[in-house]
This record gives C-alpha cells, structure tokens and sequence, in this order.
C-alpha cells in the first residue's frame, strides 16, 4: 500500500488542504489544539486526531468530522446554540464531556442496559421551504405523534426528551451559550446528547431544551453546525426557533389565553398577561413576544409593547403577583444535574461490574471520583475502597 493511501496521509493532506482553504495561522491552530506537540503531529499526518480533537477541527472549519477522521467509527458531531464566542475552544470541556457521555450512551446500550423510549426514528420533521412553518409544521407533528393536546402544557420537557432516548445534562457553559447537542453516528444508530446551560433562567433552558430536540429531530449529523449570536440567518437556526416557540406555545394555547382576557389596557394588564403565558407553557419572554406578534398582531402596542420586551421578567412577576412561583422555578438555576436517564444505564451496568466507576462519575459528577463514592454511598450502595459495588 502506498504511504498516501493510509488513513494518516490522508488525514495530513485534508487537513492541510482545509488549513489553506481558510488561511488559518499557525498560531490559530495552536489555540485549538492547545499544545504545540498536537499541532505538529496532527499536521505532519504522524498521528490520527482524537474523537475530541476531530470534534474540535470539524467544527471550527465546518465540516464533517468523517471527512477528517477517515473512517467508518463512530463520528461527532456539534451544534452550538446561540453562541458569541471567540473559537470552539470555548466550549471544549463541555464537548470533550459530551463525548465521553456519548460513549458510555453507547458502551451501556450494547451490554443491554437500555431504558425504554418513544422511537422518533420513523418521525418526519417538516421540510418546507419556508423556515417559521417548517417550525411550526414540525411541533404541530411531534405533539400529534406523542399524543399532547393543542391546549396541554409540556409540564416536564426534560422528562419527555429523555424518554425519546436522548440524555440530558444541566452543567454552566459560557455565559452566551445556551445549549449543545452532539450527536454519534454509529452503524445506522445515530445517538445524542443535550447539554443546556444551568444558569439561564427556568424559561429559556426549557426554550433551549426545545431548539436542541429540532436540531436532533432534523437528524444531520454528517454535518457541522456552529451557531453563533451574530449567525441568526441560518435556516437550521430559523426553523429550531420557530418549532421551539410551537412546540412549547403552540397557536391554539395562546388563542385560548387571550380568550380569557379584555383589553390590555394598562402595564399591569400587559404584565399579567405575559406572565400567563411564561408560567402556563414555560416559554422565555423573547418567545413569547413573538408569538403574540405572529399570532395577535396589535394586542401589545406603542408603550405596552416597549414595556414587555425591556422589563425585567422578574418585575414582569413582581407586577403580576407571580414573583414567589417564578424564583420558585429558578430555585435550581446555577445547580448541575446529571441526565436521569444515563444515570440509570450506567449504574444499572456498574451494579453488574459492567463499566468502571469512572464511567459513573463520568456521568454523575462530572468525572469526580470522591464525589461519586460519598454519592453513591448516601444513596445506599456498598462501595468499597477501591471502588467496587458491593
């Protein structure tokens, strides 16, 4: 075989090719990368990148990750949500974590250690050309194929999201970065992870929460999606935010809302209707000011309209005599919580001394060893010094 036929020739010369494609510095790379050792093996071709370093490369210059790791493994994917930052490098921690979660996903799937899901695997997103009513398409299908009424609230989105077999993690991510979901495609099994940033406020994690599930819904993991703040004109992104708004609030739940109103007349009249809306379907404020636009155009206008989108939410509350229910559903804000469901597959598979311990901590306490034994041991389990389940 010749030498530029192996997987690391061909590896070099993509990745050289990319690098002059886009003339990215040396310097630039080094950031990435992180350490000069890497850079010059992964551009000399002496090495394959990492899963994590083929997650880092593939998205800052937005590729497939299977056109650089050149092969049939499994490959990452990201997409970030609504984040201003400088580089990927940003957000490495979180998707070096959420590469690892995936793994232990996969490795306690194939021993068995399942949950069981709504399969969405025969689901059908909408594909219209028109981005708002893609999104809107979408939701109405989705709450159809689970069976939620058009008036019903999501009461437990984390709940519903896991139970279509996607895990779920609240951890603190950069300040402008909502959300990530990375998906694994393996064989013809794709799998994900939802990362949502536990120091938003309670609506906008459930708003973040909803965009994601359209990422994973629209099912493109061979693709590479970094959304940014200042990228908003991106279709991928249109069409999240429109299901997101839907799915949660969908028309016929804010129609019957404002069935139940007179005339909003007043800043509090204003305020109590908002407040209605955020607490009844767990949508942000942003959300729901853009649905009342699409839906009832005029209904908030000149001073009223200024007044909702620029208040604080918590004054929003305060006005409408919601103040203690709202600082009640951010009392977890700033707090991790590890995803229910992986949690379950990883000790259930622990129990039978399946997975290491460092795969429970991976998922329960963010790779802390000391943390997860006090954990488990509070919770009953026999754990012994070394880390074995007794």
């Amino acid at each position: 075989m010749a030498a530029t036929d192996t997987r690391e020739e061909r590896f070099k010369h993509t990745l050289q090719a990319l690098v002059t494609r886009e003339g990215v510095s040396t310097e630039t790379l080094l950031d990435l990368l992180g350490s000069a050792s890497s850079y010059r093996e992964l551009i000399s071709g002496s090495r394959l990148p990492s899963t994590y370093e083929a997650t880092l490369l593939s998205a800052f210059f937005k590729v497939s990750p299977g056109l650089l790791m050149q092969t049939s493994e499994p490959t990452m994917g990201v997409s970030l949500r609504l984040g201003d930052v400088e580089g990927i490098h940003d957000v490495s921690d979180a998707v070096d974590h959420a590469t690892r979660l995936l793994e232990i996903d996969r490795l306690t799937r194939e021993w068995g250690f399942t949950r069981p899901v709504t399969s969405v695997k025969n689901f059908a997103p909408s594909k219209i050309w028109h981005d708002r009513y893609a999104g809107e398409k979408t939701a109405a299908r989705l709450r159809a194929y689970l069976d939620i009424g058009e008036l019903d609230p999501i009461e437990d989105l984390t709940e519903l999201v896991e139970s279509l077999g996607f895990p779920v993690e609240y951890r603190a991510l950069p300040e402008q970065v909502h959300g990530i979901s990375i998906p694994e495609e393996w064989g013809d099994q794709v799998a994900w992870v939802i990362l949502v940033n536990s120091n938003d406020v309670w609506s906008r994690q459930r708003f973040t929460l909803a965009h994601e599930l359209c990422h994973v819904l629209q099912n493109d993991p061979g693709q590479v999606i970094v959304d940014r703040a200042t990228m908003q004109d991106l279709r991928p992104e249109r069409v999240a935010n429109s299901f997101a708004r839907n799915f949660l609030l969908p028309e016929e739940g804010l129609l019957h809302l404002l069935e139940q109103r007179e005339e909003i007349t007043t800043e509090r009249d204003a305020a109590n209707l908002l407040a209605d809306i955020i607490l009844t379907y767990g949508v942000s404020r942003d959300a729901a000011m853009i649905s009342l636009n699409e839906t009832a155009e005029g209904i908030l206008e000149g001073a009223l309209h200024d007044f909702c989108r620029n208040v604080q939410v918590s004054e929003i509350m305060r006005i409408s005599g919601n103040l203690e229910a709202w600082e009640e559903l951010n009392s977890s804000r700033g707090l991790g919580f590890p995803s229910g469901r992986l949690s379950q597959q990883v000790l259930d598979a622990y129990s039978e001394n399946l997975v290491s311990l460092q795969s429970v901590a991976d998922v329960i306490a963010d790779g802390s060893l000391e943390n997860t034994i006090i954990q488990l041991r509070q919770a009953g389990w026999e754990i012994g010094a070394l880390g074995a389940a007794g």
